[in-house]
């Protein structure tokens, strides 16, 4: 069994010092206790010390074999300091007690990668993907061992979708930007560079409650900001917003913990709460678009137009490439009867987020209210992947805009498929619309 680490506490605030001092205490005071080491493990890894944590794993194993989490912690620490092949030693070595564990997996795979044992990590993406279609990393791992191994069209299939399963996913813009551009499409080269650059770290949610429990021990605001951000693409918002008030008793001046709250309070119908978020991020920086467009987004909620547009308009200004802002201001200029206006804000949309399926919807829907169908239906094709619980009203959408065309026959196609969809996901409300519909235009002699 290893003896307890020594720790460097210079570079830290007393705070920081004090709780890790607490945790080497304890671990001491409890030398056969694995979960006392183990603990402090989890604290030295919050905070960088990924070698003294490892001992602390280790030590934590020793004592208690049959614990996964300790095995798991060791091979994390192990992967962020470059040693994959041990990490790979140590997840195939970890007690078979949470075998599903989807996490462990996917940094197996991702060390086997790392190691060059391509056809090991390949076999282990698609057996991820076999219990777990809708897992855009997997797709993301599988395109990196194609692209290592010079299938590149196998490689643009998998990072293809793991953008359209995650579209802010940053990482998989710019690989597919790589293979494009060797494949020699130049266009869609720079198409996925665009998309990266909007938003270059974002990535899809881990799903990861074991490292989730590393982060929320942290004392730093901006560890606890991201905890938070992890945690609302969970859905978890309560938690999510225990986070980022954490962050500001820690720094009071980090912008971004407040204008994460103005939605996060919104979203929970706290808008008392959320406009004061709002106050105190503006005051900070007046610059932050998406403080504007957020508090736009809670007024628009509320259903206050005039001051949602302002806010929408001000979004703009500062950020003339937000997608968000240009949607939601084409919606309250579309409710105001202003088509055209309301059509320009939407093609703006488009051409800032071509993967927005929200921003060709909204597009074509006004294009055909225009009776400008042929367009409006090719924005509303753009719609029909990927295939998940929106896919019922996007498929309904193009069916009526084809059956408004006078296309009865594709029409018909569509409506059809919408119907079947709506009714798997059990949407009555849509269902009942889409039937309507499709009864009108099965009606002999109204093609429409």
């Amino acid at each position: 069994m290893p003896d307890l680490p020594p720790v460097s506490l210079d570079d830290f605030s007393s705070a920081i010092r004090g709780q890790i001092q607490e945790a080497y205490a304890d671990a001491r005071a409890h030398p056969g206790a694995a979960a006392a080491c183990g603990r402090l493990g989890m604290i030295l890894q919050t905070y960088g010390l990924l070698q003294e944590a490892a001992v602390c794993y280790r030590r934590a194993r020793w004592l208690s074999p049959s614990t996964f989490r300790w095995a798991y912690y060791l091979a994390t620490v192990e992967s962020a300091d470059g040693h994959c092949d041990a990490a790979a030693a140590t997840l195939r070595g970890a007690p078979r007690v949470a075998p599903d564990y989807v996490p462990a997996r996917l940094r197996l795979a991702t060390c086997l990668l790392a190691s060059a044992d391509w056809r090991g990590s390949e076999e282990l993406y698609r057996s991820i993907l076999k219990q777990h279609p809708d897992s855009a990393d997997a797709y993301y791992g599988l395109g990196r061992v194609r692209a290592a191994r010079r299938d590149l069209a196998g490689a643009a299939d998998a990072y293809g979708k793991a953008c359209a399963l995650f579209p802010d996913f940053g990482a998989a813009h710019y690989a597919l930007a790589l293979i494009d551009r060797a494949l020699g499409q130049d266009g869609k080269a720079e198409e996925q560079v665009r998309l990266f650059e909007k938003d270059k770290d974002g990535a899809p949610p881990s799903n990861d409650p074991l490292l989730n429990e590393v982060r929320a021990l942290s004392l730093s605001a901006t560890n606890q900001v991201q905890m938070g951000i992890e945690l609302e693409r969970q859905g978890r918002l309560e938690e999510s917003i225990a986070a980022h008030e954490k962050a500001l008793e820690l720094d009071p001046k980090l912008v971004q913990a407040h204008v994460n709250l103005i939605a996060l309070y919104g979203r929970l119908g706290q808008f008392k709460k959320s406009e004061e978020h709002y106050e105190a991020a503006v005051q900070l920086d007046t610059g932050s678009a998406e403080s504007y467009y957020d508090y736009g987004v809670l007024l628009l909620g509320q259903e206050k137009y005039a001051q949602a547009e302002t806010a929408f308009r001000k979004t703009i200004e500062i950020d003339p490439f937000h997608i968000g802002a240009h949607n939601d201001l084409g919606f309250l200029l579309e409710r105001q009867g202003k088509l055209q206006e309301a059509a320009q804000e939407y093609r703006k949309a488009v051409e800032n987020g071509p993967n927005s399926r929200q921003s060709h919807f909204n597009l074509g829907r006004v294009l055909v209210n225009q009776q400008n169908y042929s367009e409006g239906i090719q924005e509303l094709t753009k719609t029909l992947e990927p295939k998940d619980q929106d896919s019922p009203r996007y498929v309904y959408a193009l069916g009526a805009a084809l059956a408004r065309s006078g296309d009865r026959q594709n029409a018909l196609l569509y409506l059809r498929e919408a119907r079947d969809r709506a009714e798997a996901q059990g949407q009555a409300g849509l269902l009942a619309s889409i039937e309507r519909d499709l009864r009108r235009v099965e009606g002999p002699g109204n093609p429409q």
